[in-house]
């Protein structure tokens, strides 16, 4: 019985990882040709609703973060393409890491059934992982010498954290808000298998590579 559950677990696991890593190919993919603040602005709060449903579906918080390992080993694909420069890749992927630990940590108040502990929980959060990510650019050029647009002045910076995070913040709180308004669906009638996490990760894989 425990193994049974151990492997829905990381079958779960594995599934809302390769769902993440499939926005991540497509919409994601798209959102790159708009400008670079447009992405996180939209992808954020999709990336949280994946996250919440999964842990709802999992009943494991921890499992978020193993969620996150594998939407960014996903990405990672992108290693195998030809004339791919590697921050193109990694950047991306340390991304999608800083979002699920963030969300990882701020899952209760997330979650809190009051409006006001949610608005403030979404714009924290919004501005938590990007100032996290710009930190991480940050050291990024200090060993690389790598410098990307996030970190070209002080005020682009704080733009992308403080302005970027609070419509960030807001938008997650209009995904919460769909969230909980629209639980129930055709997809939550469907029982899971474990295959479909076999088939979505092959998707997943397949879409990375191909586009």
């Amino acid at each position: 019985m425990k193994n049974n559950k151990l492997i829905m677990l990381i079958a779960k696991i594995i599934f809302y990882g390769a769902i993440w890593g499939i926005v991540e190919a497509t919409l994601g993919y798209l959102l790159h040709f708009a400008p670079p603040t447009v992405a996180g602005l939209i992808m954020f709060p999709i990336a949280t609703f994946i996250l919440i449903k999964a842990y709802k579906s999992t009943g494991s918080r921890s499992s978020l973060l193993f969620i996150g390992v594998i939407a960014a080993s996903i990405k990672a694909v992108d290693f195998l393409l030809p004339g791919m420069m590697v921050f193109k890749t990694i950047n991306p992927m340390i991304s999608i890491i800083l979002e699920s630990l963030v969300v990882f940590v701020a899952l209760p108040i997330l979650s809190s059934q009051k409006n006001t502990k949610r608005l403030i929980g979404s714009i924290a959060t919004s501005i938590t992982w990007r100032a996290g990510f710009v930190l991480y650019m940050l050291i990024q050029y200090l060993i690389t010498k790598y410098a990307t647009i996030y970190i070209t002045s002080p005020t682009y910076s704080l733009s992308f954290i403080i302005i970027s995070g609070l419509m960030g913040g807001v938008l997650l709180m209009g995904v919460l808000w769909f969230e909980r308004s629209f639980k129930k669906t055709v997809f939550s009638r469907i029982q899971f298998k474990p295959v479909y996490a076999i088939l979505t990760l092959t998707l997943a894989l397949g879409i990375q590579y191909l586009i």
